[in-house]
């Protein structure tokens, strides 16, 4: 199976929002919820709880985020955390579920920014906030360096950068239960996919790889272009330039110019 084919053709129709294979969730009900639109998200007594750990699965899931067939610059995390605005977004604001499921499709207008939470339309959602947040800095680098606005800085970066997480189901907190890393069909695709794709193009050079969360699940080889977090690392798994990561993403930028 491709990561890419089996999110392509899946649709979602009803809560919960997973794929086949991953139904060893649902055999828990106390480790995951499904609320069917905002209201009901925002009346649960334990909205906005950030000891959550179960799955919401009246979301969509986030496999990856950005093109990842040309993605020059891969981020490797865990699972796609939860916020206030994923159930508003979801629920009310049908550009941004139409963005999400094209993410999904692969599916993208020409010269739009692939990785959605890059995209200034999108500055009201707490993915947008998290990932500007993380990369600003190298943001600024690069728009210092190249001559160019932070903006456009800000575009030429989310044309680049893909993310691809272990697990797609949000969470708050994540807590693993019934060994989800190592036998979820999701789980086993996005390895196949890194292990596959991404590896052969790190290999021919085209693209770097930083695995900043569960490097030993991930189970990648050593080598040039894999830049790989500590357990220390990890914990924030800062992007600024002076991270490991976030000097490698204004590297490979450079490159791109010179």
């Amino acid at each position: 199976m491709d990561m890419i084919d089996v999110w392509s053709n899946w649709e979602p129709t009803l809560p919960p929002y997973i794929i086949e294979g991953d139904q060893e969730i649902l055999s828990s009900p106390q480790n995951f919820v499904i609320n069917h639109n905002w209201q009901e998200a925002i009346q649960a007594p334990d909205f906005g709880d950030p000891k959550d750990t179960r799955l919401h699965l009246g979301l969509l899931p986030q496999p990856f985020i950005g093109d990842i067939r040309r993605a020059t610059i891969y981020i490797l995390l865990l699972n796609p955390g939860l916020g206030p605005q994923d159930y508003y977004g979801e629920y009310q604001v049908p550009e941004y579920r139409m963005a999400l499921l094209n993410n999904l499709k692969q599916q993208f207008i020409e010269n739009s920014r692939p990785f959605i939470f890059l995209d200034t339309q999108f500055s009201w959602h707490s993915g947008f906030n998290w990932w500007h947040g993380k990369l600003s800095k190298v943001i600024q680098e690069i728009a210092s360096s190249q001559k160019i606005t932070f903006a456009s800085a800000r575009t030429r970066l989310a044309s680049q950068i893909a993310c691809i997480e272990l697990m797609p189901y949000h969470s708050v907190s994540f807590r693993e239960k019934g060994q989800w890393l190592k036998r979820l069909t999701s789980v086993e695709l996005a390895r196949k996919f890194v292990n596959d794709f991404v590896l052969e193009r790190v290999q021919r050079e085209e693209a770097i790889l930083i695995v900043t969360r569960k490097v030993a699940v991930w189970d990648l080889p050593v080598m040039k272009g894999i830049i790989t977090y500590n357990s220390t690392q990890a914990r924030a798994a800062h992007l600024t330039p002076d991270s490991p990561g976030g000097r490698a993403i204004f590297e490979r930028m450079e490159s791109k110019v010179n």
